[in-house]
Order: structure tokens, then C-alpha cells, then sequence
């Protein structure tokens, strides 16, 4: 089993010709209503990966928080320690423009309700996965990590959005998922160096392995013996990179709680990953393990 420990959202994405600059009022294209939040979209992907997912987190008490839910719902997420808060659904305001690039404003709202109890009260064994991010309270980010690691269950904890952590965080840490700006922030904060191998810095400075995403260019591996790999990127035509980060950390923790290797994992995440570029969306890009095969 997968637990997912954090953010439901509702998407409004907008479509732009190109990103606007700051004090700038431009036209956009057209606006869609999406489920979406990194926790959200990383469940669903790792059920679409063909694992058995279940999903902690909360919505609000507004017009869109049965939305927010539907794809996990309609996908067979395990929705049963998703809280109910009084207020607003989480939700993002996204814009991507010609190119696939995107700027996103994320509002916390029922995000913010998330509790160290809910953590704590997590159903996770030594047999299961927690897949981790940082749209939830800290405190209850930190208290999950503990509460599996106590557990004996293996934890991933994907570093975004980018905030600064406590060093005992990553001793509850099995694999740390960064991309290149998440991965200079943290070498800032713990004075690691960037030059050569930064995944390989990073994993000997925390001890747990780490997975480094670099967009186009691939993912650079280290893991907790040392040993570092690279698995290339693909050339894929992209119209919208949004869902992709998220899809990668799904599939990453369904191969890794099917028993593959880290390197196996991380090759079969890329390919979904780039999969997820060609469509527009979050959730509604993320492929299923048969698309995939």
C-alpha cells in the first residue's frame, strides 16, 4: 500500500501566448477546472501505476471540493483519511504559455487544516510506502515522516514547493526527490557542495539516497551505498511540463513499493513523466501503466 500524506486542490489553468511580467495584464487563450495538488496528483499517478493507494490529506466545504476528489475517486484512491475542514478547497491558479512554460499561485486553504494527529493516525506498516510533500504544515510533514519511518515503512519526500527543513527531517528519509532548484536551495541550507556530483553531495551529507530530476536533460541517482547513476531524458514533443514532476514521483513510488530497483524505478517514472508532457493538465495527463507499456 501507498500512502500519500498531503495537498488536494482544484486547478484553474490558464492559457497564455506567453507568461506575463510583473504589472502586465495579458489575454489568455482558455481556463479549465481541474483536480489537481501535488499530494492529489501523486496519489493518482501511483494508482494509475497500477499500485494500491491511499490518501491523507483535506478539502473544504465548497462548491468545488467534490470536484478536487473525483479523478482519485474515479481511479480507485483510497479516500477514507481525507478530512472534511469548514472553508475553502486548496487550490492553484496556473498559467502555461506557447512554449510549456508555467507560473503557479497556490492558495493553501483546507491544506492548511492538515494535523500532526491526522500523521499520526496514519494505518502504515513496515510493508508500505509514504510519499511526502511540502503543501501540508510542516509540523504534520514531519510527524508522518516519523510516524513511518517508526514503522519501518519506506518514505519518499519530494522537496517542493521548496521550504526549509529540519535536519532530523531526512533521518526519517528513505529517498529525497528534488529537481535542480529545489536541490540548490537545500545545498544552501546545509552548506553542500554544488560542483560534480550534487545528487552524491546531497545523499552522503543527509544519508538517504536521492533523486535529482533534470526536466529534458534525465535524472542524476545517488543512492545509500554511493553508488551514483543517470538515466537520459527523452525527446518527447511537450505542451505542458505542469503535471509532470508529480507524475515522475508517483510512478517512482509505485515501482519502488512493486520491488524494482531504485535505477529501474527512476527509468520507468521518466518515461511517464515525459508521456505526461504531451497532454494538457495535471491529473487528466497523467498515463495509466498500460498506456505506458
Amino acid at each position: 500500500m501507498i500512502h500519500v500524506f498531503g495537498s488536494i486542490n482544484i486547478d484553474y489553468s490558464c492559457a497564455v501566448d506567453r507568461l506575463p511580467v510583473a504589472g502586465e495584464t495579458i489575454i489568455g487563450n482558455r481556463i479549465e477546472l481541474t483536480p489537481g495538488g501535488k499530494g492529489a496528483n501523486q496519489a493518482l499517478a501511483a494508482r494509475r501505476a497500477g499500485a494500491d493507494v491511499k490518501m491523507s490529506g483535506a478539502i473544504g466545504t465548497d462548491e468545488v471540493a467534490t470536484q478536487a476528489v473525483s479523478l482519485m475517486r474515479q481511479d480507485g484512491v483510497d479516500l477514507t483519511d481525507v478530512a472534511i475542514v469548514p472553508g475553502p478547497t486548496g487550490c492553484a491558479f496556473v498559467f502555461v504559455d506557447s512554449a510549456s512554460e508555467n507560473q503557479i499561485v497556490i492558495i493553501a486553504g483546507a491544506n492548511e487544516g492538515v494535523t500532526q494527529q491526522q500523521a499520526q493516525n496514519l494505518p502504515i506498516n513496515e510493508n508500505d510506502l509514504l510519499l511526502l510533500q511540502l503543501e501540508v504544515p510542516l509540523p504534520a510533514v514531519v510527524a508522518a515522516a516519523r510516524k513511518a519511518h517508526q514503522a519501518k515503512a519506506k518514505v519518499i519526500a519530494n522537496l517542493a514547493p521548496y521550504q526549509t527543513m529540519p535536519q532530523a527531517f531526512f533521518e526519517s528519509v528513505d529517498v529525497l526527490l528534488l529537481n535542480e532548484t529545489e536541490a540548490s536551495r537545500l545545498a544552501a541550507d546545509f552548506s553542500i557542495p554544488l560542483t560534480n556530483d550534487i545528487a552524491g553531495n546531497i545523499a552522503a551529507h543527509l544519508n538517504t539516497a536521492v533523486v535529482l530530476t533534470l526536466g529534458a536533460a534525465g535524472v542524476a541517482v545517488a543512492d545509500q551505498q554511493g553508488k551514483s547513476f543517470a538515466t537520459p531524458g527523452m525527446k518527447v514533443t511537450a505542451v505542458d511540463s505542469v503535471g509532470a514532476g508529480d507524475t515522475f514521483a508517483g510512478y517512482l513510488g509505485a515501482m519502488l513499493a512493486q520491488g524494482k530497483s531504485l535505477q529501474e524505478s527512476c527509468a520507468i517514472a521518466n518515461q511517464a513523466a515525459a508521456l505526461a508532457c504531451t497532454r494538457t493538465g495535471a491529473q487528466s495527463a497523467i498515463p495509466s501503466i498500460d498506456e505506458l507499456e
